[in-house]
């Protein structure tokens, strides 16, 4: 196989229901997921971000009344005298900054620091020094409750040089890591993640209302970015998942649904191959059950239409072939004959023969247009009064000569129907000539026009030769002639024309069950007022 023609397979499998399903349901997947996942991203986002700009926010006051309450009690009113309580403001920015895991900075009015924290995500070390008495000598054990001695506690940075740690008397100490549920009371420092982008600034004045400096909150802990990366990695599994569920569930219903698409295709690859009596079976769900019904029945029509063309094209060849075989025989005796008047009643023979055949064909053609779906049929208003008039002068007159009776019976309503004038004058004057051509001398055909309630009925009656009764059913089939008729004229196609014409005007033809006389009927129904 050349590698173009494995290119154009692999082309067609990728277009193909059975492929296009499951990347159908993939890329629904894909993108619910994907609106879900950024939709519950972006909500839990904006939820704890105000959640940390607010904790940053109520720390701030909190953080600007003790730092006022300093500058009261020390009386300051100078900004720049700020510098010399450095160390009480790194103290309280420690204290600060350990309580509530933030950066805390202390600034003059230029913006440069006073106090700065540093990180949060570093270790503290709370140091309990041990009891002394008054002197600062250590107290023993026994002593230890002594109200002379007053503990207390100190924080400072593991790694800080002038941590209490390094005394020769080590205080109690205890090593504290920020974590997010508070602190982890152990040696080793975990990995504690990112920490909020927020940054909040106040300013803090002096009891006259001077600006001093400003206070800064920083690198708070970013609860949120912990929460949505978790939120992120469980909908980034969660939508894996889903994606294999739906390229599975796809590839099934795929599977499915194009199976008895494909059973259909080789029923149709059948009937293309000559095999018109095979059939679809009929599936499920409902859409391909009426998908394979209406193909059975299109199934059907094809088959009854070829059979028809088949029986048309076998009566015809045989309709032809009569005038044909006596055209060809008295053409040869004709020629055999010596004398002009000897052959001239064989030469007439075959002017009927050649009239025969031209009247054949014109019918077969007329048949052939009738029944084209798209025939130019030209409907309009008919006064049904009027044509059947016109009618009944031409048969009438030709009546009249056959020694026949013809009567015309018509209603006094006044009766209009839309159709083409010309086919309904072809439909109702085949059925007039037959009458005419089957009644012997003597006989009556009585033209009836009557209104009922929602169709105009039209009968054509005669006292001719009956019809037999095993004859009746195939009356409208193409070339039928009875047994009685042989010796008439006529070439089997005109009561077929007539059915034809009826039904394209939404009509009925039939024949009425009498006994003493042959009454055809056509009944067309009237316009809606």
């Amino acid at each position: 196989m050349s590698e173009m023609k494995k290119k154009n397979i692999q082309k067609r499998t990728l277009k193909s229901l059975q492929a296009q399903l499951p990347l159908t349901y993939a890329g629904i997947a894909v993108i619910t997921t994907t609106l879900i996942g950024a939709v519950l991203v972006f909500t839990i986002w904006n939820y704890y971000h105000g959640l940390e700009e607010k904790y940053l926010q109520s720390n701030l006051h909190g953080t600007i009344n003790s730092l006022t309450s300093i500058v009261q009690e020390n009386e300051i009113d100078d900004p720049d005298s700020l510098t010399l309580y450095s160390d009480v403001l790194q103290n309280q920015t420690n204290v600060t900054a350990f309580l509530i895991q933030s950066r805390m900075r202390v600034l003059d009015i230029n913006g440069d620091a006073l106090a700065d924290s540093g990180s949060p995500s570093r270790s503290w070390n709370i140091t309990i020094p041990k009891p002394r008495n008054e002197q600062g000598q250590l107290l023993e054990e026994a002593n230890m409750l002594d109200n002379t001695a007053q503990p207390s506690f100190s924080l400072g940075r593991s790694e800080d040089p002038s941590n209490p740690n390094s005394e020769v008397n080590p205080p109690y100490s205890i090593q504290a890591n920020p974590n997010m549920y508070g602190f982890l009371l152990q040696d080793s420092m975990i990995e504690e993640g990112k920490r909020s982008t927020i940054v909040l600034q106040e300013a803090f004045y002096s009891t006259s209302g001077e600006l001093l400096g400003y206070v800064e909150l920083s690198e708070s802990p970013a609860y949120g970015q912990r929460i949505i990366w978790s939120v992120v990695k469980g909908w980034g599994i969660a939508s894996l998942i889903g994606l294999v569920v739906s390229i599975t569930f796809g590839w099934f219903m795929s599977r499915k649904l194009t199976r008895p698409l494909l059973d259909l295709e080789s029923v149709a690859t059948e009937m293309k191959n000559g095999n018109y009596e095979i059939r679809s079976p009929v599936f499920s769900p409902d859409e391909l059950a009426s998908l394979s019904s209406t193909f059975n029945q299109m199934a059907s029509h094809i088959q009854t239409n070829i059979e028809t063309l088949q029986q048309f094209v076998s009566d015809a060849a045989h309709e032809i072939r009569t005038p044909l075989t006596v055209l060809r025989a008295d053409l040869n005796l004709a020629l055999a004959e010596k004398t002009l008047r000897k052959s001239k009643p064989m030469v007439e023979r075959s002017l009927e023969q050649v009239e025969r055949l031209d009247q054949l064909s014109r019918d077969l053609l007329d048949l052939s247009r009738l029944e084209t779906k798209n025939a130019g049929t030209k409907f309009a208003k008919i006064d049904l009064r009027h044509l059947l008039e016109e009618l009944s002068e031409i048969h009438a007159s030709a009546a009249e000569q056959a020694g026949i009776a013809f009567q015309l019976m018509v209603t006094e309503d006044v009766c209009f129907v839309y159709g083409d004038e010309g086919q309904l004058y072809r439909a109702i004057g085949n059925l007039l000539d037959n009458a005419v051509k089957f009644t012997p001398v003597g006989g009556q055909v009585v033209l009836q026009l009557t209104v009922e309630k929602s169709s105009a009925l039209i009968q054509v009656s005669d006292t001719g030769i009956g019809i037999p009764m095993d004859e009746q059913e195939h009356l409208f089939q193409r070339f039928h002639r009875g047994k009685n008729t042989q010796r008439y004229p006529g070439s089997g196609l005109g009561l077929a024309i007539a059915k034809v014409i009826v039904e394209k005007h939404h009509g009925e033809i039939g024949l009425l069950p009498e006994t003493e006389k042959t009454v055809f009927y056509i009944r067309i129904p009237l316009p809606e007022e």
